[in-house]
């Protein structure tokens, strides 16, 4: 083999072994970013049943003010229309954990809109879910608190924080160039993997229906218990 010959072969094999560690690279980078596209997406979506479950209690509760004679047939309509907002943090945790994220991801503005949304999740779950929740339980059991119940302030609130959430992700899909097709696609192929590694999007949200059964019980209880005092 000629000297020119030696020198070709060894350009050919390191040039080939610089792209492929570049596309390995670039899948990682891309399934980083999907996954965690994939979990904001979720996140909007569940925030979007938490404002119709907020509009329904409030439908039903400007009923049952209107005619407190219906606070009784109203009752398990209000528990079945709090709200509830549970959600897995695997893919927060590994984005928050792993000190490569930068590096892989390559973009730093991303990389801080991220936090900023996880934050304001964390946020949100506290601030109007589980605020509500705690004022809303004791709100229901009588017709006097529930007519003094600011169901309208949660609402806005949860409007406010929703807003700022799409925000955010949608200057992530803009940064990292992901449509809206790609996101279905990769939602798809998630959903999957889900069902077979472990808890999937169906099993979370059967998990939470089994919250609000629960939830939904206990309070039943509590209203009988506290209708039986009175009498």
């Amino acid at each position: 083999m000629t000297l020119a010959a030696t020198t070709v072969s060894i350009i050919l094999t390191f040039g080939t072994s610089a792209v492929i560690d570049r596309n390995k690279k670039d899948a990682a980078k891309r399934e980083m970013v999907m996954m965690i596209m994939y979990d904001m997406n979720k996140a909007i979506s569940d925030i979007e049943d938490c404002d119709k479950n907020l509009k329904e209690f409030f439908d039903i509760q400007v009923d049952i003010v209107a005619h407190p004679e219906k606070f009784d047939d109203g009752y398990y309509g209000l528990l079945t229309s709090l709200p509830i907002f549970e959600y897995p943090t695997t893919t927060e945790n590994i984005f928050k954990s792993n000190i490569e994220t930068v590096n892989t991801i390559g973009n730093i503005l991303f990389v801080e809109t991220v936090t900023m949304f996880y934050d304001t999740r964390a946020r949100y779950k506290t601030d109007v879910v589980d605020a509500f929740l705690q004022q809303g339980e004791k709100a229901i059991q009588e017709y006097e608190s529930l007519s003094d119940f600011n169901t309208p302030f949660f609402s806005f609130l949860s409007q406010n924080y929703y807003m700022l959430l799409r925000r955010y992700f949608e200057q992530c899909k803009l940064m990292m160039k992901v449509s809206d097709e790609d996101l279905e696609v990769f939602s798809k192929e998630r959903e999957i993997l889900e069902a077979e590694d472990g808890e999937s999007s169906a099993q979370i949200t059967e998990r939470n229906l089994d919250v609000r059964q629960q939830m939904t019980l206990r309070l039943q209880q509590a209203y009988k218990e506290g209708k039986k005092a009175l009498e």
